[in-house]
Parts: C-alpha cells; structure tokens; sequence
C-alpha cells in the first residue's frame, strides 16, 4: 500500500458569509504520509450563527463527529477582520488524525443537521 499521497480538495458549497473553510492540509508539492491507517487534517470554518458547530467527517466506512480543537486568532483577525482576544469564535480551528480513504467528505454538523462542505481526493504521490 501507498504511504504517500497527494489531496485535491473539491467545494460542495461556495463560500459565503454564512460558511466559510479552508483545508491548511492541501498541499500537492508536499506529498501526506500515513501513519499507521491514519492522515492527519489541519484547517478551519466558520459558520454563522450556529450554536456549537463541529466538524463532521464521512470516509468509507463511517461518519464522524468532532469538536473545533484549535484556536485560530490568524482567522478571526484576517475572516472576520475583529480583534482576536477572547472572541467566541476563536476555536474555529480543527487538527485531525482519522481513519484514512481515498475519499474524505467534510461538513459542518450542527443540532444534528449535517451540511456537506468540501470532498477531499487523495492520489498516490509519485
């Protein structure tokens, strides 16, 4: 099996004011390796008035719900352009390592509603 893989990352919604994301893991000159069945996934959302959004994944086998667990000052000052002390979105940031398929589907869970954001490919690296 591969270790090393490429991401692409493809849009469900477009970003608006009421769901912003970016996915920091993309990187196609930087190959992701695998450890042990498992990638790591790095980035943020924001989401409009929603009370304690998280961050549902959907791979081959099961779906997955995980709370924000990175704080994110750097999104909320250049995003929302507000000061980033304190701010009730700060933790808008995720950093995963989950269970790994060549395809990886990310939403926004919220009062148990889930809305599809971004389909993550991953292709053996050369």
């Amino acid at each position: 099996m591969t270790n090393s893989y490429t991401l692409s990352t493809t849009p469900l919604v477009a970003s608006s004011a009421q769901l912003r994301w970016n996915i920091d893991t993309s990187s196609s000159q930087t190959p992701l390796k695998l450890a042990n069945g498992r990638v790591t996934l790095g980035g943020w959302m924001l989401a409009e008035d929603q009370q304690s959004p998280r961050l549902a994944v959907k791979n081959g086998y099961a779906t997955y719900s995980y709370p924000f667990n990175v704080k994110r000052p750097d999104v909320v000052s250049a995003i929302l352009q507000q000061p980033a002390d304190n701010h009730p979105r700060l933790g808008c940031g995720f950093n995963l390592n989950i269970p790994f398929s060549s395809q990886i589907t990310l939403g926004l869970e919220s009062d148990g509603l889930i809305t599809w954001f971004a389909e993550l490919n991953f292709s053996p690296a050369c």
